[in-house]
């Protein structure tokens, strides 16, 4: 066999192991492509079995839509045992001063109040008193984000004496950034110490807000222990003969806190819009963080009041 003979042989061989190659790849593609097609098929049929599960689930009278401003619209599955406010806004009217109250059959059946720290400042509170204010809510103190001491509001002693001489109805609140039950009571506690004496007639509040900065000690609670920290909190404040209420933004009060467990406590609300979509009952509702009160210079938040607290204590 001489050389050219050899060499066109050779190319007959590679040709033939391309071309079984070619076979082989072709095969195990037309494979995949099989496989590909059962597995959408499957698939479509899953996602199809479950919207129908979810549409059947999601029925008139098992969720509850709620509104925010960053995402939209939110199906969420309603809290068991937990009521819905039944209010309705429609019946919102303003009084001459531009402040909200709720008209039921005709009559206003709410009071209105502000709530107050040392950032208001100097505060003339018979001016409050004269411009429709009913009732006050006072900041007694606040745990540091960073350090964690439990710290008093430099305004507190000043503006409940101020508020109480004025004849104003006083509940107070704590700016909470506990971590432990054991926290939590150490707050009750210094609320319990500072506000003895004083004559309270609205709720004592647990106010936790989530910080802003990552490293604050309270940033990555978990929500089982911020839980039980309210509980905690309002169990001893109950204990101390006061109304124990907490304090929570629409998404604090979807997300974070378990309403199941906290329905037995009064609520307040902060939500700054003309109607609240958040959906269950509450008792009180900050609506508005920016309000003007003659007395004041500084803003101050302005709160609707559901419940008649000191109607009820007599």
């Amino acid at each position: 066999m001489n050389e050219r003979q050899r060499i066109k042989r050779l190319y007959g061989y590679i040709i033939i192991a391309a071309f079984v190659v070619l076979i082989i790849v072709c095969a195990i593609l037309t494979a995949a492509l099989i496989r590909t097609k059962t597995a959408l098929k499957a698939d479509e049929e899953y996602i199809s079995a479950r919207n129908s599960r979810t549409y059947t689930y999601y029925g008139e009278r098992d969720y509850v839509l709620v509104d925010d401003r960053s995402i939209g619209n939110m199906w969420l599955a309603p809290v068991e045992n937990v009521p819905l406010h039944g209010l309705d806004f429609s019946n919102i009217r303003y009084d001459k001063n531009g402040y909200k109250y709720y008209e039921q059959d005709g009559e206003c059946i709410t009071r209105f109040g502000i709530d107050v720290s040392y950032h208001n400042g100097d505060i003339d509170w018979d001016k409050v008193k004269a411009s429709g204010v009913e009732f006050v809510m006072i900041r007694t103190g606040y745990r540091g984000y960073d350090e964690g001491i439990v710290k008093p509001d430099v305004k507190f002693e000043e503006y409940i004496r101020g508020a109480a001489a004025a004849g104003l109805d006083i509940g107070v609140y704590f700016y909470s950034q506990a971590i432990s039950e054991e926290e939590a009571e150490e707050e009750a506690d210094y609320v319990l110490t500072v506000i003895d004496g004083y004559d309270i007639t609205y709720p004592v509040v647990f106010d936790w807000e989530q910080p802003s900065e990552d490293s604050a000690r309270a940033a990555d609670i978990d929500i089982r222990t911020l839980n039980s920290c309210a509980t905690v909190f309002c169990n001893r404040i109950a204990r101390g003969g006061y109304i124990p209420m907490v304090y929570f933004n629409r998404p604090t009060g979807l997300m974070k806190f378990d309403l199941n467990v906290l329905a037995g406590f009064d609520m307040w609300l902060a939500e700054y819009r003309d109607e609240p979509v958040f959906p269950y009952r509450f008792a009180m509702w900050q609506y508005a963080s920016d309000g003007n009160v003659d007395g004041i210079e500084s803003n101050v938040d302005l709160d609707l009041c559901f419940v008649d607290y000191p109607a009820e204590r007599r």
